[in-house]
């Protein structure tokens, strides 16, 4: 017999879109504890910029992309380092293999890993 086909998106927290279960991403940040996520527990980038601010005491920092301040940065599975929220969320939660917290200075900063980030942001 048969087993019926896959649903597209499993709603099993940390699932991913294929059904799988994800690994937990590791969050850095400069003068922080690394912590790890589960992605498959969030809904989208808004929820995931909250969790990420609560989780390191930065309520409200974390929300505005367009202002002059912290970014979140995540490194792809292809060693790439793009800026948080610039592509789908669901292309997103398969890729991301680490989420970095950037200070001000650090985004200005041209030897982070992955090269001049003020280039991309």
């Amino acid at each position: 017999a048969e087993s019926p086909p896959a649903r597209p998106w499993s709603e099993t927290p940390g699932a991913s879109p294929l059904g799988q279960r994800m690994p937990l991403t590791k969050v850095h940040k400069r003068g922080a504890i690394s912590r790890s996520i589960d992605i498959g527990s969030f809904s989208g980038y808004g929820e995931l910029n909250q969790a990420l601010a609560h989780m390191f005491g930065m309520e409200g920092q974390l929300e505005d992309r367009q202002s002059i301040g912290w970014k979140c940065i995540y490194q792809d599975d292809e060693g790439d380092f793009l800026l948080l929220g610039d592509g789908p969320w669901e292309e997103f939660a398969i890729i991301v293999k680490s989420i970095w917290i950037l200070s001000p200075q650090e985004v200005l900063q041209p030897m982070f890993p992955g090269g001049d980030l003020t280039s991309r942001l």
